[in-house]
């Protein structure tokens, strides 16, 4: 069409026009046909085929619904499919929370697919498990008298529908299949604490309306060749604490590994290898906040991370898939009354603790013996680069015992104070607290009030950005206890509420996803006055005349210190600190607490 005629064209006709031309399915997909025919074959459903497939069943069954929980960044809804004998028609998010306001009664699973397109085991796994459970009436009678189940059917949406062949470079299918990145190129699965995408905050309100006691995230690994089509990623039991931890390793765990078994899928722990290979041992995850099923954990649920394996055919990853999610429900059906016993405790367990540890670190002298099978491994000259290169046999499999590193120590503990108190002016903090449904008063008027705070003494940014932060390790803090000028609209912070340990983890700087982590509060960490150093001279000069004391701890500073000795520039900072210029609140960290 040439552009003198599309100049000449009105507006309403040249959208007409744009709509025929760049319609809204995405390059690569087509609309469903028949929504109840999705192939358990090499094809997976695009994003509409997905939908309208749930759709189908949500209309095949009176206990089932779909719901919209939010928006994704792409603009298409994020939907999740809920099933519960007391499923109405038009539920709402706000129904979902009546629905589900009574969690001792049934428990709630949560399955969550599709948060990387690219691995959609997920995706025909639950649509194959519903079809099933709807189309046998005593079946989904007997699951729904135990629990209510939500699916999201494709987490990340815009993902799901940037859809090729190829980004999975070593993936054994499927055909086609979305793409990592989400909208803004977002690892959705590196986004849970800090809440950058619209698919985060839609996520957190339907965690929190369905609250759900297990959490499914449906994945295809990479790494390592081995027989097992299906590994398996727990919240790590030490991490979870005391409560859930020992339940996660001692019950859940063994229950599940055998009735994987039972089904001739053998499973193993997630193959992440401590050397180049599993011969050396593997080690557990520690999936931090970051992550679904650590960001799932800070509520009292039990995540668990399906990693079906790359270079199993598809049909293969999604049949593991499946039987993984039968066996977890199964696992939920028999020890109902467990799952809700640990819930409480672990519930009881934080709000009574005075203290909460917020940092964990590999045990490395702690192993647990783990018979494991995988395929020789050997090293040959590359063809390509003439280099060494490593190639698994799978002609010359082995089986035999390998040490599993699964022992985490806690690294850092905080005390739990009795509040909080965060200035106004950070509200990107503020608002994810209240995405997260953590309950706040605000300050009535301008006061100054004696609180406990702490100074960041070191820390390292990355040099380029990580999911869209300069993501900050931690060096040291101390603590202080200074008087704080507080404003009317600030907030206070009660711990005394139900989710407190998501608030120690995001708001101590130790914790491994706080948001200082994720650098949400760099800008209190500069300096923003300083001197002219030919000026301060004097004024440094006058200050030593004046002060015997400080003469005496300048020249003990210098004595201790040879790179203080060496450094004229570095001596006048140290007496530019000293003085009554220095701001003074340089690296304090600006959330306060109470002087327990």
């Amino acid at each position: 069409m040439h552009i003198r005629y599309l100049q000449n064209l009105q507006t309403s006709t040249l959208f007409a026009i744009l709509l025929l031309v760049f319609s809204n399915v995405a390059p690569g997909q087509t609309e469903p046909s028949d929504p109840d025919v999705i192939p358990f074959d090499n094809r997976t459903p695009t994003w509409s085929e997905t939908i309208a497939a749930f759709e189908r069943l949500s209309e095949s069954s009176a206990y089932a619904e779909m719901i919209e929980c939010g928006s994704s960044d792409v603009g298409r809804p994020l939907h999740a499919f809920v099933l519960s004998e007391q499923c109405t028609e038009k539920l709402t998010l706000e129904g979902l929370t009546n629905l589900r306001s009574d969690g001792r009664k049934r428990l709630g699973l949560l399955i969550n697919n599709a948060i990387h397109p690219g691995e959609p085991c997920g995706v025909d796994a639950s649509i194959a498990w519903l079809r099933g459970l709807v189309a046998d009436s005593s079946a989904l009678a007997s699951v729904l008298s135990v629990m209510d189940i939500a699916v999201i059917p494709m987490y990340n949406v815009g993902g799901a529908m940037n859809r090729n062949c190829c980004t999975r470079t070593n993936q054994n299918g499927p055909e086609e299949y979305g793409f990592r990145g989400n909208a803004r190129n977002l690892d959705l699965n590196r986004d849970f604490i800090k809440m950058d995408s619209r698919n985060a905050a839609a996520f957190s309100e339907l965690f929190h309306a369905f609250r759900p006691n297990v959490l499914i995230d449906t994945h295809t690994t990479n790494g390592a060749d081995y027989p097992y089509a299906m590994t398996l990623i727990s919240t790590q039991p030490d991490k979870a604490g005391p409560v859930l931890g020992p339940f996660i390793r001692e019950e859940i765990e063994p229950f599940l590994y055998a009735s994987m078994e039972a089904k001739n899928q053998p499973m193993c722990p997630y193959v992440y290898s401590k050397g180049e290979t599993p011969d050396e041992g593997i080690i557990g995850f520690l999936e931090t906040p970051r992550y679904s099923t650590g960001y799932a954990s800070l509520f009292g649920c039990i995540g668990f991370t399906a990693e079906a394996h790359m270079l199993k055919p598809f049909s293969q990853r999604v049949q593991a898939t499946l039987d993984l999610i039968e066996s977890v429900s199964a696992f939920m059906m028999d020890r109902s009354s467990d799952l809700h016993q640990v819930r409480e405790e672990e519930f009881n367990r934080c709000q009574n603790a005075s203290e909460l540890a917020v940092r964990w670190t590999l045990d490395a002298d702690r192993t647990i013996p783990l018979e494991f099978s995988g395929f020789e491994a050997r090293r040959e000259v590359s063809q390509v680069t003439g280099d060494i290169r490593l190639k698994y046999d799978q002609s010359k499999p082995w089986t035999r015992t390998i040490p599993f590193f699964n022992h985490y120590r806690v690294a850092d503990v905080a005390e739990v104070p009795s509040f909080f108190v965060i200035p106004q002016a950070w509200s990107e903090v503020i608002q994810r607290l209240e995405r997260n449904q953590v309950e706040m008063s605000r300050f009535s008027q301008d006061t100054t009030a004696f609180l406990k705070v702490m100074y960041v003494e070191g820390f390292r940014s990355t040099n380029l950005p990580y999911e869209g932060h300069h993501v900050n390790s931690l060096d040291s803090i101390r603590f202080a206890t200074e008087p704080i000028q507080l404003y009317a609209g600030d907030y206070m912070i009660s711990t005394d509420q139900p989710n407190i340990r998501y608030m120690m983890e995001v708001l101590d700087p130790r914790a491994h996803d706080s948001f200082f982590v994720w650098n949400f509060f760099d800008s209190a960490m500069q300096q923003k006055e300083h001197f002219s150093a030919y000026v301060f001279e004097e004024t440094a000069a006058q200050m030593l005349s004046n002060s015997p004391v400080l003469q005496r701890d300048f020249e003990s500073a210098l004595q201790g210190d040879s790179a203080l000795r060496a450094n004229p520039k570095a001596q006048l900072n140290w007496l530019y600190k000293a003085s009554k210029h220095f701001e003074g609140s340089v690296n304090r960290y600006p959330v306060y607490q109470s002087m327990r």
